[in-house]
């Protein structure tokens, strides 16, 4: 196996945990929404100004909904296996000697 077949290997087992772990993000979106619509019940026509509550939960999931983006962002480009990913994964020490020559 090559170390490039061995990188994008790697590379790909870490997307697939990162995709994983954003299904399980997902998991939380209808409880917290469902504590959301709970609080927007609770609301009477004299109070009708956001509360600490409504505060909470909006931010909350809208951390949420940023969270399983930026996952599966990465998810992406790890799955891609740039020249980025590649670099990342790669043995920076035993590059720069094999380039000046040196064994390894």
């Amino acid at each position: 196996m090559s170390k490039r077949e061995l990188v994008l290997m790697v590379s790909r087992g870490f997307a697939l945990l990162l995709i994983t772990w954003a299904f399980i993000e997902v998991t939380y979106l209808p409880e917290r929404l469902s504590s959301l619509m709970h609080v927007f019940g609770e609301q009477t026509v004299l109070r009708t100004t956001h509360d600490y509550w409504t505060s909470y939960y909006s931010l909350v999931i809208g951390l949420l909904i940023l969270r399983v983006s930026a996952l599966l962002l990465a998810a992406v480009l790890f799955w891609r296996c740039g020249s980025r990913v590649q670099k990342l994964f790669a043995d920076s020490s035993t590059e720069g000697r094999e380039s000046k020559g040196g064994r390894v």
